[in-house]
Order: structure tokens, then sequence, then C-alpha cells
């Protein structure tokens, strides 16, 4: 299978399909480094709880190279970005260059202050008790609830730009095992969680249910409210390790094995100015260099730290021992990376090597997500 790999990177195609991406990564900028829950699926409920803040000045001066190079950005990445005491000043900067503030959240520190601020926001909600006793909170689940339907009301009723996609999970990891497979199985659960969702928000003439299912099995968005530029919706998901320390202890000792592009698509910058560069460590142990105010970020991106790392893994030689946990524990699984950027290519290449069968790394297009290798 490595060396399946091995001819898929070598082809041309790949590499100019790989090199384009390089031009144009997508930046993940952490306002924080700690969080007000300690999800039982998050890989950060083991870290030590420092409460850390990137610099508001910081996080200015990321977000106007993102703009001036054209680089897609967003926040939050694993740790709570409205935690941030100044996190308004940072969507307000963000809309004052023309984009809407994007970021993962859990939704319990928006601050009302925040209520009317024009955002795309990924809300993880906890649907039932049982959803929620996963999430390690102090609060109880009704003073839960009402906090998020509040939100999204709110958000309703004063029809504010941007789109809620809200997040209600498959969490089928707990019961079936560990594996990383995008198949949701609780479609029927994930029905009702919307259903009785939509009843909450007095939404109660949502789609009808048999299209919930065709598009919560292809973890389509389902859409519950729109007008305008105000979108409420459900995103189906599935909780999958991002990093199996989550649930199992990893061991250090394989050697350095492996092959990963995200040091060509992606850049996690922490509250600290660490820069990491895979969604797949949210806890930032394999790192690149710092981040500050006066850093010129294609350069850095482009510069010799970043180009070391890229060259270690075009040798299958990672050269951080997380990448080679990453690697033999989850990413076999979607690694390379262009094989969900441009599934097409990559479908074209391995055709061309007599490869048509799905594999346990990728899906040939017009599969539906999570066919293969169950």
């Amino acid at each position: 299978m490595e060396n399946l790999k091995r001819r898929l990177i070598d082809d041309p195609r790949y590499r100019c399909r790989r090199e384009a991406c390089l031009k144009r990564p997508t930046v993940f900028i952490a306002l924080t480094g700690h969080c007000n829950l300690a999800c039982a699926y998050c890989s950060t409920r083991n870290v030590r709880r420092e409460h850390r803040n990137m610099d508001t000045a910081l996080a200015r001066r990321i977000v106007d190279q993102c703009l001036a190079n054209d680089w897609p950005f967003s926040f939050g990445q694993t740790y709570e970005p409205f935690l941030h005491p100044e996190v308004e000043r940072v969507i307000a900067h963000v809309a004052a260059g023309g984009q809407l503030f994007s970021c993962a959240t859990n939704g319990l520190a928006i601050r009302k202050s925040a209520y009317d601020l024009p955002m795309r926001l990924l809300l993880s909600y906890s649907a039932t008790p049982e959803d929620f006793a996963l999430r390690g909170a102090r609060l109880s689940f009704a003073a839960y609830r009402e906090k998020i339907l509040g939100f999204l009301r709110h958000r309703i009723r004063r029809r504010v730009s941007g789109t809620i996609a809200v997040q209600i999970a498959d969490y089928g990891i707990f019961r079936d095992g560990v594996d990383y497979s995008k198949a949701i199985g609780d479609v029927d659960g994930i029905v009702a969680k919307t259903r009785e969702l939509a009843a909450l928000l007095g939404l109660d003439d949502a789609a009808a249910p048999d299209f919930r299912r065709e598009d919560i099995a292809a973890r389509r968005p389902l859409v519950l409210f729109a007008d305008g530029e105000t979108v409420i919706q459900v995103q189906p998901t599935k909780i999958m390790p991002n990093s199996y320390d989550a649930f199992v202890p990893l061991e250090s000792t394989a050697a350095p094995r492996g092959y990963c592009d995200s040091c060509h698509t992606m850049l996690s910058i922490q509250a600290d100015g660490t820069a990491a560069f895979c969604c797949c460590d949210p806890t930032a142990r394999a790192t690149a260099g710092r981040i500050t105010a006066e850093t010129d970020l294609r350069e850095f991106w482009l510069g010799p730290s970043m180009s070391r790392i890229r060259a270690a893994f075009d040798a299958f030689a990672p050269a951080h021992p997380f990448c080679t946990q990453c690697l033999a524990n989850v990413s076999e699984h979607i690694k390379p990376l262009l094989t969900v950027v441009d599934p097409g290519l990559v479908a074209a290449i391995l055709r061309d090597q007599g490869v048509t069968d799905d594999l346990p790394w990728f899906s040939f297009p017009g599969e539906a997500p999570g066919a293969h290798g169950q």
C-alpha cells in the first residue's frame, strides 16, 4: 500500500496540484489555548489548562496577511475561541476586511455582546442529557440547552447575518469501538434530534423526515431556517478521532515512516504563536517555529523550516515522532490530503495505476462517505 502511495505522489499531476495548494494554504488561528469543556472524545481534555489568549494585535496581523494573500482562514480549531476576552474586536476586524468570522465553538462562551455580530459558526450541540454527559461540563443540561437555544432564537428573531451550522453527531465510536469511519450509523437518532431542535426553535415545518434521512446519511446540511443572509442549519456528523490519544495511549517507539501533505495545505497558529501544520495535531506537538506580529507569513510558509518538513515527508520519513504516530493510527485512512482536496485527480491517477476499487484511505468519487473499509 505504501508503494502505491509513493507512485501516487510521484505522479507529475499530483505534484502540480500539490504545488497549487502550497500557494494558497488554509490558516487556522487558535485565539485561545484552553477550553471550557473536557469532552470525552477530544484529545485536549488531557492537556493541562493554561488560560492563554492570543495577543489581539497578533490576531489582527495574521488576519490582515491572510486577506492580503487571499488565503482562507478560520478560528478555534480545537480550543474555544469565544473565551478570548476581545473576541468581539477580532470578529469586527474580520468583518472590516470584507469577510465573516468563521470558527468551531461549543457555544457556551458566546457573550450577548456577540449575538448580533456577523459570523459563520460550526456549533457543536448536545441534543440529549446522554450526549451532554460526554462534554465534561459543570452546569446542568437544562441550563446548557437554554443557553444554546437562546442564542439561536436571537439570531432568527433579529435576522443576524451568517450561517450557524449546528452539529448533531453520531456517537457510535463509544458503542462500536475506535474506528476511523465517516459512515453515520445512527441516522434515525439524528433525525429525531434534528426534529426536536426544529420544534424547540419554533420551526416545526422544517424539511420532511425522508429528505432528512437521505441527507443525514450523506452528511449534507439540513436547513432549518433561511431568510436572506440568516441561516440556521443542522450539520450531521460523526465523532471520529482526529488524534487517537483521546481514546488510547500512543507509543512513541515506532520508526519514523509515512507520508502526509498537510504541510502543503494548512498552517495552524496557536495562541502563543507556535506554528503547527496539521489539523490532526490539535495540541501542537509537531511544530515548525513561532509566529510573531513581525513575521511575514508567506516567507515563513515557504521558508527553510517548512521546506525541511516537506522534504522529510517526501522521503516518507517525517521529522516529528508525533507524525509517525498519527500516520500509524489515524491518517492512513485519509492521507494524502489531496484525496480530500481533489478526489477526481487522485481517482484518475489511481485508475492509471490499475486501481479501480476503494482503498482504506480513498473512496472513488460517487461513493457514499464511509462506504469503504467497513
